[in-house]
């Protein structure tokens, strides 16, 4: 039965590669007799963490209880159910069980759970708990980095329990980081779902929907794609890409070039270099019919990158077709 790879990345989403996360929790082949019968233990590991690979997380949480209930002292084996209840966003429970490895672990073991219990607590809306998690984490880094970026958490924290921030903004920061795990993964849809979800949560993050508008474009929803590429400079004026992919929109789906040119020459007046826009704008004046204008953009395009085959081919073609 096909689990991850050794050298893959671990399914509880550590980061990690499986060898050095999960794999060893895996039960080990028994050959006494009076123990548990050879590999069903271990095949039931397997289907879990090929279950957890799949995002089909209470089939992986069936079969690992399935294997707590021949060792339930297996403390990889309850992160792993911790981690599905966090896929499936019950951080209550995710926090329980980290909670039951935590208690198991020794201290060499106990940074990285005490990290992830710490995001299910604040997941949860457990802030003052969280806090207790990142603080004993801190004390237990060893790189000015590691503790710096454990730092800038427990402000966030702080500014959460002292009112300054809501409590659902840790989620929102939390669920954001995981739309760009499903962008990597190419699921627009769950990067789409979660995206939704996290706008309600945090309504002025133009970040939120600047990417949930590249998730649309992606699934083809134009419109809405636009819609959200609009609230993103409505929210934040200087957001570059924004007016870029809205000049793509205008341009490339609804063919409405004026409104293409407007959006380029927005996202030039932030980014003089933006080579793309540059070049997207004398793609939007060839369909206006002004292929002056357009070779000058190209042009412009090639100062920036001179080897930029796609604008000396536009230039080329446009001098062959006026000559």
């Amino acid at each position: 039965m096909a689990t991850a790879r050794r050298n893959a990345p671990c399914p509880c989403g550590s980061g990690k590669k499986f060898k050095n996360c999960c794999l060893p929790s895996l039960p080990k082949q028994s050959n006494k007799e009076n123990e548990i019968p050879e590999n069903s233990l271990q095949q039931e590991a397997v289907q879990a963490f090929k279950a957890m690979s799949e995002k089909k997380w209470d089939d992986a949480i069936d079969n690992f209880k399935e294997c707590l209930e021949e060792d339930p002292h297996n403390s990889g084996i309850l992160q792993a159910v911790a981690a599905c209840y966090d896929g499936l966003e019950d951080y209550l429970r995710a926090a329980e069980y980290y909670e039951k490895a935590l208690a198991l672990e020794k201290e060499i073991n106990r940074t990285q759970i005490l990290y992830r219990l710490g995001v299910s607590r604040a997941c949860a809306g457990r802030v003052e708990k969280a806090k207790e998690s990142f603080e004993e984490v801190f004390l237990m880094l060893k790189t000015p980095q590691d503790k710096e970026a454990v730092q800038k958490i427990l402000d966030e924290l702080s500014a959460i329990l002292s009112g300054k921030k809501p409590h659902s903004s840790f989620l929102a920061q939390a669920q954001l980081q995981r739309a760009f795990s499903d962008f990597e993964d190419e699921d627009y849809e769950m990067a789409a779902a979660r995206l939704e979800k996290i706008s309600v949560l945090d309504p002025e993050n133009s970040a939120v929907f600047y990417n949930l508008g590249v998730a649309y474009t992606f699934l083809k929803k134009d419109q809405a794609a636009l819609d959200c590429f609009e609230k993103t400079v409505e929210l934040d004026p200087d957001y570059v890409t924004a007016y870029y992919n809205m000049g793509q929109i205008y341009l490339l789906v609804k063919r409405d070039f004026s409104r293409a040119l407007n959006c380029f020459d927005r996202a030039i007046s932030f980014r003089e270099n933006y080579i793309g826009a540059y070049h997207q704008k004398g793609v939007a004046y060839e369909m206006l019919g002004d292929l002056g204008k357009a070779v000058e953009c190209w042009r412009k395009t090639l100062d920036l990158d001179p080897h930029n085959q796609q604008a000396l081919g536009n230039i080329q073609r446009v001098q062959t077709k006026t000559s």
